[in-house]
């Protein structure tokens, strides 16, 4: 339970504990970190050869099957993580592998600002043939290579620390060195280190067959303004109905290419709710200052995908009119889902309905019965 909490500082001397201290405990201050205690589910030994047949062995393959052992191979075309049931505390985990889903996190860390967090993509497969190995399709979500060491041969002493429940949420406050985070950057307020250049990425071609968006090249111009939903549906590639409050109406809505629309919605007593906007992402990655005091952009995890979510923490310096916002990058199509979210109910740290709204954008385009 303590792991979800967004701790800043965590003191447990004079505790007759026993057990593991959860990763998340990792970026905390305090006498978590000399306890003595082992890490939950730690693997010691980088197995080159990939069987993963001895306790506390793991590996990392790409989609040929080759063992990755570079920080720059890590970061990029992990495919599948192999490791044996056993770690190298001498305990089994093959009870909770095999309770691991899609969308499950776990982390590669070497040090605070040396790691990489990875997300499940499908079931585990379970041993068989009596190896006790267990594997797991990954994809990378966020990375820090930063630190020295970063780069280069990652060693065949190398840990391997992960947790069943990785925390959704980076804060802030523990973004000391820029995070790449799916197809966005956060880095720390002054930061003049180097960052990830951006590149530039071209749209697809536009869809002619209506099976990307709400419309079709064959239905109109790609350029369109409209304060009729029916025509918006209709006639905005890669439209989406979004999710709201009950009594909430659509106003307008413009698209300026065939990848992009902005759309406005009113409240129940006509005030402007939220407006979102939806269009392809073109430079990757997308840089955000983590911020801090008065307002935070704080990485997430959506439905499985990176996010950036925006709202004024509590505090002294809390801002109880600033507007929240979201933003969900959809790797698959390249297409980012922006809710910005003015409503009296969505401002200051009231970001759960604008996260909510977000999340049923990622849903199927609304099509005609």
């Amino acid at each position: 339970t303590l792991r979800r909490l967004r701790l800043d500082e965590v003191r447990l001397a004079g505790n007759a504990l026993t057990g593991c201290v959860p990763s998340a405990f990792g970026d905390a201050r305090g006498d978590a970190l000399y306890l003595g205690l082992p890490w939950c589910l730690r693997y010691d030994r980088l197995d080159a050869t990939g069987e993963v047949a001895t306790a506390g062995h793991w590996a990392i393959l790409d989609a040929g099957g080759e063992v990755l052992a570079t920080w720059e191979r890590l970061r990029s075309e992990a495919a599948t993580l192999r490791v044996h049931q056993t770690d190298a505390g001498g305990s089994s985990w093959a009870a909770e592998f095999g309770a691991v889903s899609e969308g499950d996190l776990f982390e590669w860390r070497k040090a605070s600002d040396c790691w990489v967090r990875y997300h499940v993509t499908g079931a585990p497969v379970r041993p068989s043939g009596g190896s006790g190995r267990w594997e797991f399709p990954v994809e990378w979500m966020t990375y820090a290579a930063t630190g020295e060491g970063c780069t280069g041969a990652v060693g065949a002493s190398a840990v391997l620390g992960a947790d069943e429940a990785a925390p959704d949420a980076i804060p802030a406050a523990a973004i000391l060195a820029p995070v790449r985070h799916g197809a966005y950057l956060v880095y720390p307020r002054n930061w003049v280190g180097s960052r990830e250049p951006q590149q530039d990425y071209e749209p697809p071609p536009a869809t002619t067959d209506g099976e990307a968006s709400g419309a079709s090249a064959a239905s109109g111009p790609a350029i369109v303004y409209t304060d009729d939903l029916d025509e918006a549906r209709r006639r905005i590639s890669r439209w989406r109905d979004p999710v709201l409050p009950a009594g909430w109406t659509f106003r307008w809505a413009e698209s300026w290419n065939e990848h992009s629309y902005y759309a406005l919605y009113l409240n129940e007593l006509g005030y402007d709710g939220v407006d979102i906007r939806v269009y392809y992402r073109t430079q990757r990655p997308g840089y955000f200052e983590a911020g801090g005091g008065w307002v935070v952009y704080e990485p997430r995890v959506l439905d499985g995908h990176a996010a950036i979510v925006v709202y004024s923490p509590q505090g002294a310096a809390h801002e109880r009119l600033l507007s929240t916002e979201v933003w969900i990058f959809d790797a698959d199509t390249g297409i980012e889902y922006f809710v910005n979210g003015v409503d009296r109910n969505m401002l200051g740290s009231n970001v759960d309905p604008v996260i909510e709204i977000a999340r049923s954008l990622l849903q199927p385009a609304w099509s005609a019965p």
